[in-house]
């Protein structure tokens, strides 16, 4: 069944979905969280029409960027991209939490589209990226 058509973002919803993006993560790459090249804001699936938003971009550094692009089916396994029938917004993301202690810990999350996102557990991850039920 095809569903009805959804408006294409502005260039300022784009604008401001990149501006939410780079605020989130401070512009740090989220697979490494070291200086592995210039910070870019990756599309986690593949860019199309309408979907520059929140949800769908991360930070990752030049290197990741290129591991991400090389190694597509290890990135949608890993968290770190969405596949082309996913929602980026129900699909499982790696990030790196920093704690109040000052130290950082991978965890689960699923994004939102106002710079936040929630934290999910492995099984939950799983469980989504393999089809489970919501």
């Amino acid at each position: 069944m095809i569903g009805p058509k959804q408006d294409r973002p502005t260039a300022a919803d784009e604008k401001r979905a990149y501006d939410v993006a780079s605020k989130r993560d401070d512009l740090l790459c989220q697979r490494c969280l070291r200086w592995c090249g210039a910070p870019q804001l990756d599309h986690r699936q593949n860019r199309q029409s309408g979907n520059t938003v929140p949800s769908n971009l991360q930070t990752l550094g030049l290197s990741c960027h290129q591991w991400k692009t090389e190694h597509p089916r290890d990135a949608i396994r890993d968290g770190w991209a969405v596949p082309r029938w996913g929602d980026p917004a129900d699909w499982p993301a790696r990030r790196w939490l920093r704690q109040e202690n000052g130290t950082v810990r991978a965890a689960w999350i699923l994004y939102d589209d106002v710079g936040g996102w929630d934290e999910i557990s492995a099984s939950e991850a799983r469980r989504r990226m393999e089809g489970g039920d919501s």
